[in-house]
């Protein structure tokens, strides 16, 4: 199993654009055949911070996900609304 954690800082003001399409994103990923979970978790401190927290079967499911029409059209809509790129941390289930 991959694990990604994705940190995306958000520009002020932007939150609701950034989960109108979050939520698109997460529905679509959900349906993968690979996808074990996808989730997003907004920072309990600051408000412009929200993580996407995806598991995958493998790391072909990732590179699935990441081809993906959708994946490619609404990445760059969500890095425009960013302060900063995403942090991605990519880890593998221990236990």
């Amino acid at each position: 199993m991959v694990v990604l954690i994705a940190k995306n800082t958000v520009k002020e003001g932007l939150q609701e654009e950034f989960l109108e399409i979050a939520k698109e994103m997460i529905a679509r990923t959900r349906e993968e055949a690979g996808c074990i979970s996808y989730d997003l978790a907004g920072d309990q401190n600051d408000t412009q911070v929200f993580y996407f927290i995806e598991k995958y079967q493998d790391e072909k499911a990732v590179e699935f996900h990441r081809a993906t029409e959708y994946f490619q059209t609404l990445v760059p809509k969500i890095a425009a609304l960013r302060v900063k790129p995403s942090e991605v941390s990519t880890c593998t289930v221990v236990e």
